[in-house]
C-alpha cells in the first residue's frame, strides 16, 4: 500500500511538472535573426543613412565600416549596441512604433540618427 502510494505521488508531481513547463509565460527567444528591413553603416563618423524607415517587427543592423570603435545607442535606452569593432555588426528589433534618435556613445561629435517604426 506505502508502496503504490509512493508510485501514485510521483506520477502526480510528473504530471504537474509537465503542465507547468508546458503553460510557462517565459519569453521564446527566436534562434535565427529575421532579414533586417534597414542596414546602417557606421562610415566616415556618420550612421549612412541618418534615417531609416521601417514597420513594426522589422529590424534594423548596423554595421561598424570605420577603423575606430562605435556604438549605436538610442537616447531613450531602447537599445545599445555596445562597442562595435571594424566589421562587427549588431541587430535590433523593433515591437513598438515610434521615433527612435541614436547616437555614438564614443565619439559626441558625431550626428543622430534615427530610426522611424511604424504600424
Amino acid at each position: 500500500m506505502k508502496r503504490k502510494f509512493i508510485y501514485l505521488s510521483l506520477v502526480v508531481l510528473a504530471c504537474i511538472s509537465l503542465i507547468y513547463s508546458c503553460s510557462s509565460n517565459k519569453a521564446k527567444v527566436n534562434p535565427t535573426p529575421s532579414t533586417p528591413a534597414a542596414t546602417v553603416a557606421i562610415q566616415n563618423f556618420a550612421f549612412v543613412p541618418a534615417t531609416v524607415n521601417i514597420k513594426v517587427g522589422n529590424s534594423v543592423t548596423w554595421t561598424n565600416m570605420d577603423t575606430a570603435p562605435h556604438t549605436a545607442t538610442d537616447l531613450a535606452n531602447a537599445f545599445d549596441s555596445g562597442s562595435l569593432a571594424t566589421g562587427e555588426t549588431f541587430n535590433f528589433t523593433f515591437n513598438t512604433a515610434g521615433t527612435y534618435t541614436y547616437h555614438c556613445l564614443i565619439h559626441s561629435m558625431m550626428k543622430n540618427a534615427t530610426v522611424i517604426v511604424s504600424n
